[in-house]
């Protein structure tokens, strides 16, 4: 598989992230905060706000910011986005997609910059953190500069890249058809087991999102639609995240009961 050739893309850059928020901040000077994190805890609010139509939080508290104010914050974005992208790009697909770029490390930042490699690129690469490699930051610096080399070198497909990056952070598993029919023969099995265990309400939702997966076109899947399923899956993966933070968790601590016993 070889990399397509990519149109210009206008928010690839730091630069150009920057003049949205400039403007947006002129257009409503006392609404975006000035440092960058209270800029992001907005912005993120902002997105998920259509998840939440009584503005209120899944605990039944009220959110961070007022509604009034974030609708109006989502309102200035998409006319600045209109004004100088023609509505290329939507608001939740900029917040989503392209203010991360303004913390990712400064050599994956540069490649997207030159055009070496694109937003979907970037993004993979920027996952290679200290904390998901579980390394010193040098450390982590030499395996991101480590697979942008290669990736280029070999003129690599964005599939290769993600298998990649899945491969160095470990926990992570690639899905691809193959383990996906799997789950689906796991999910049965499971079910003849103990057909009562509620828990099993998971693996038969995740086997029903595999054969949507199958019928789904993908002309069906408009900005719109694309948007929902962004929102939808930003909360499962939280959960999904969790899960995962805990069973690290759980194995340190054996490990370190090991150690400590000297076994």
């Amino acid at each position: 598989m070889r990399r397509r050739t990519r149109q210009p893309d206008p928010l690839a850059s730091v630069s150009a992230i920057r003049e949205v928020i400039d403007e947006l901040r002129e257009r409503c000077p006392d609404l975006i905060p000035a440092s960058d994190r209270g800029l992001f805890r907005l912005m993120n609010a902002v997105r998920h706000i259509e998840r939440h139509p009584t503005g209120l939080s899944r605990s039944g508290r009220p959110g961070h910011f007022p509604r009034e104010k974030l609708l109006e914050v989502a309102r200035h974005l998409k006319a600045v986005l209109a004004k100088q992208h023609r509505e290329r790009i939507s608001p939740s697909t900029f917040i989503g997609f392209c203010l991360p770029i303004l913390n990712y490390p400064s050599e994956v930042i540069e490649a997207l910059e030159k055009g070496e490699i694109n937003r979907l690129e970037a993004s993979q690469i920027a996952r290679l953190t200290p904390e998901r490699l579980d390394v010193k930051p040098k450390k982590a610096l030499a395996i991101r500069q480590e697979v942008l080399s290669n990736h280029l070198k070999m003129q690599g497909s964005q599939t290769q890249l993600r298998q990649r990056v899945a491969g160095l952070l470990g926990a992570e598993t690639l899905v691809t058809s193959e383990n996906l029919a799997a789950s689906v023969h796991q999910v049965d099995d499971l079910l003849m087991v103990e057909e009562d265990d509620r828990r099993h309400l998971f693996y038969e939702q995740m086997k029903e999102f595999f054969f949507a997966m199958r019928d789904i076109r993908p002309e069906e899947i408009d900005d719109p639609t694309l948007e929902e399923i962004l929102a939808a899956s930003d909360q499962l993966m939280g959960v999904l995240y969790k899960i995962r933070l805990k069973r690290k968790q759980q194995a340190e601590a054996e490990k370190k009961g090991r150690n400590l016993f000297g076994v």
